[in-house]
């Protein structure tokens, strides 16, 4: 073992300070023109003690939920794993912050490249970072694998990072409610609030407060997770499907803090009706909000409508800002600060007494589907020649996405989460789902 790392080195002696041995020798391998760099650490009789590397040198590019992680690796003599070191990570403190613990990462040590790799199965998984464990589990992995074969020349095993039951069950449950919530909008069935449960619940508390902007700041700027993470994938591919042929679908359907704040409106509207009808008032049509704060406010909401925008655009040059999205305080709350609790529930009590205001106006995520909706194949129209114009779907809207221009309704598409309400509320089906192509194609 010895006379092997002699013959390979790059022959660079260095002192560091830093760490806790006395003599380093850098060395490396070439493999397809890549350079492999792997640092020798030896005694004070030139004998081999261990060596060390960094992952990012050894392995593709992975990335965990907020970017890139790089590990520092110690691998004894006959390439087992000894100790890991965290260089680097950009993890969302809250999830992912055991991950890089002594108590997580030990798992791994003796382990070499005969031994198994499945999260949730060889390695325990930390609950709320799934895509962390994966990304740190595969990262470790790969080096494993490509010491054993660049420097020690062992035949390798095959790859024994198989998916856990546990991703392919949550994908096929999302698929369930995905498919769902396409049939319920566009056959306009009541499927909705079912959906809504399911999803609080499912991608609320099991997965931890479902999409975040988060994921679509890594998509931008190409930071990919793994691709082991079946879910994530499955997730995000079918929730941009949806925003491409239908709009805002998830923000109606399949939002988890969205249906939680839905919910808590309707609890508290509820509560005001029976009140109501207690003092012997007739209700007709119970207006959404129908206090004299909202009716003033309405007057200026196209202006408010941008603050999503402005606080995406803000979040993508400075990702730090991304406290300011509460999904992570609500799912996760007894991991969250006493500021943040603060935080969540002032955004919570404004959501109870305004139906859904994180939605129009601040929620950094919905303004970015918002943004894909523009050009979504199947939205809702109001057919304004069989149009009684008695504006019960513009009172009934949640997210006011219907208002009035050139004396007819019209529904802004950026804005509509296909609750499907206006549908159920109108008399004459005055509003119906439109294929925009074939819209098109009549103007020609």
């Amino acid at each position: 073992m010895k006379k092997f790392f002699y013959v390979i080195i790059a022959v660079n002696i260095s002192f560091c300070k830093e760490l806790t041995f006395e003599k380093l020798i850098s060395s490396y391998v070439f493999v397809s023109q890549r350079k492999y760099p792997y640092y020798i650490i030896i005694d004070e009789k030139n004998n081999i003690q261990q060596f060390f590397i960094e992952s990012k040198d050894w392995t593709d590019k992975i990335y965990g939920y907020g970017g890139p992680i790089n590990l520092q690796i110690y691998f004894s003599t006959d390439g087992k794993i000894k100790k890991i070191n965290v260089l680097e990570h950009y993890e969302t403190k809250e999830f992912a912050e055991k991950v890089f613990t002594e108590e997580f990462l030990s798992q791994y040590y003796l382990k070499n490249i005969h031994d198994k790799f499945v999260l949730g199965k060889d390695i325990k998984a930390i609950s709320g970072a799934t895509i962390s464990c994966n990304a740190v589990n595969e990262i470790i992995y790969q080096c494993v694998k490509n010491v054993n074969e660049y420097i020690f020349k062992k035949q390798l095993i095959k790859s024994t990072l198989k998916l856990p039951k546990k991703e392919i069950i949550n994908s096929l449950l999302f698929l369930v409610l995905f498919s769902g919530s396409v049939v319920g909008y566009i056959l306009n069935i009541n499927l909705r609030t079912t959906i809504m449960l399911i999803s609080l619940i499912f991608l609320g508390f099991f997965y931890y407060g479902g999409l975040s902007f988060d994921h679509i700041r890594n998509l931008v700027f190409l930071n990919f997770p793994f691709f082991g993470n079946l879910f994530f994938w499955f997730f995000i591919l079918l929730v941009l499907f949806s925003v491409v042929f239908f709009g805002r679908l998830y923000c109606g359907w399949l939002c988890p803090f969205g249906s939680l704040t839905e919910f808590l409106f309707r609890i508290k509207k509820f509560l005001e009706i029976k009140y109501k009808k207690s003092l012997g008032k007739e209700i007709e049509i119970e207006l959404i909000e129908d206090n004299l704060i909202v009716k003033n406010l309405r007057k200026f909401e196209k202006y408010y409508r941008y603050g999503k925008y402005i606080i995406a655009f803000v979040i993508l040059l400075f990702p730090t800002m991304i406290f300011l999205e509460p999904f992570q305080y609500t799912f996760v709350i007894y991991r969250s600060k006493i500021k943040e609790i603060t935080y969540l529930i002032f955004i919570l009590v404004m959501c109870i007494m305004f139906i859904r205001i994180w939605c129009r106006y601040l929620c950094p995520l919905g303004g970015s589907l918002a943004l894909f909706s523009k050009i979504s194949l199947f939205r809702l129209r109001i057919k304004n020649e069989i149009c009684l114009r008695c504006e019960i779907c513009k009172v009934v809207c949640p997210m006011n996405a219907i208002v009035e221009r050139d004396n007819k309704l019209k529904i802004i598409h950026n804005e509509c989460i296909l609750c499907n309400i206006c549908r159920k509320s109108c008399g004459p089906r005055a509003v119906a789902m439109h294929f925009l192509l074939k819209e098109r194609k009549k103007l020609k």
